[in-house]
């Protein structure tokens, strides 16, 4: 990782559960528990409402998170065997502002994961001096909530970290069911604790209560 890890998130290991992985963030269910996923009882429709619900939180929390003018650095990162690579046609390129490509920095990454099948060989994309203006950021959101739904477009293979280098904030969408936002810093996630707490995880509720209230 970069000086500004080494700064904001010493021994941080850019893996999921970031919320499990450092002491202030917090976790929000994002696929709504009052919405049914299936329409039958055969699970062979598919609720549209659930995912229309699902977008619509990740993007509001998004949008808590990311200021017009931040600084903004995603981290891409996918697991290989060694070989396998991101390729330039990879869903991820296509999100990004076609001017900021070429400042994108790859590398093979052995530190994460510490099961041995997960932790061989990833392939990171470091994608830096981004905007807001700069990402699709409601075609990621939705294809990381499809991330369990292969069938269902856009959607992405891989692990996508969204950096606000401005107010050392890192927010994870995982997949349908929830969202890891952690900081450097509690002051930064209160306004977000505050606004969005009705969608915090009940699970982690009492965790993050005692960290922000």
């Amino acid at each position: 990782m970069n000086q500004y890890f080494e700064e904001h998130f010493s021994g941080l290991k850019l893996q999921k559960p970031l919320f499990y992985n450092w002491p202030i963030g917090l976790r929000f269910e994002i696929g709504p528990d009052e919405i049914e996923l299936w329409k039958d009882s055969e699970r062979e429709t598919i609720n549209e409402k659930y995912f229309e619900v699902s977008l619509a939180r990740a993007v509001s929390i998004f949008e808590a998170v990311f200021g017009k003018d931040d600084d903004i650095e995603i981290i891409y990162q996918q697991y290989s065997d060694g070989r396998k690579k991101i390729r330039k046609g990879n869903f991820i390129f296509k999100q990004i502002n076609t001017a900021k490509i070429s400042q994108v920095k790859s590398a093979d990454v052995r530190n994460i994961y510490e099961l041995d099948y997960k932790s061989e060989c990833w392939k990171r994309l470091n994608i830096p001096n981004l905007t807001v203006d700069d990402i699709n950021y409601k075609n990621i959101l939705l294809s990381l909530i499809h991330t369990d739904f292969g069938c269902r477009k856009p959607s992405m293979w891989g692990e996508c970290f969204i950096i606000n280098k401005t107010k050392s904030i890192i927010l994870n969408l995982y997949d349908d069911r929830g969202m890891d936002v952690i900081s450097s810093n509690r002051e930064a996630l209160i306004p977000l604790y505050q606004s969005h707490n009705e969608w915090l995880l009940n699970y982690d509720r009492e965790r993050m209560d005692l960290v922000f209230s």
